[in-house]
């Protein structure tokens, strides 16, 4: 920890972070790490805690966040390097792309296809009779003989 290196020396010293957790300065935290600096940054008044911004080019803290992802990840065999909501995107949208190569190249539901090329999971806001005329599901057939036309 950078905190227990300064510590040792007696000049003032700066560390730089591009996230001042607001647990550090919060005095009743519950945590025992965050304990364990506080207790550093009180009995060693020469260190000072800075803030700088993150991922603006800034080389020592581009290689600190390299550095910090790998410690994080070696030993991690269940790491994502994307978010999970970036997986949820491309497993939907690769389900889609699926579905609606099976709609265009199917060989059932053309009159339909005609109808309703693209596919999609919203829904279309069509009611009851309207889909029933559009699929060719429903009474039509056998209302239609029965008035003999």
């Amino acid at each position: 920890m950078a905190i227990e290196a300064a510590s040792s020396l007696h000049r003032p010293i700066k560390i730089w972070s591009d996230r001042l957790s607001s647990t550090i300065l919060y005095p009743k935290s519950h945590y025992s790490m965050v304990r364990e600096i506080q207790t550093l940054l009180l009995s060693h008044k020469h260190i000072r805690l800075r803030w700088l911004k993150a991922h603006v080019g800034y080389l020592g803290n581009e290689c600190a966040d390299q550095l910090a992802i790998e410690a994080v990840t070696k030993d991690d065999p269940f790491f994502l390097p994307k978010p999970l909501s970036y997986l949820e995107s491309e497993i939907r949208s690769a389900a889609l792309s699926i579905w609606q190569d099976n709609w265009d190249y199917g060989e059932t539901g053309r009159s339909t296809h005609d109808i309703v090329p693209r596919v999609s999971n919203k829904p279309v806001g069509w009611n009851r009779e309207e889909l029933m005329f559009v699929t060719g599901h429903g009474p039509f057939p056998s209302y239609l003989q029965s008035l003999n036309t």
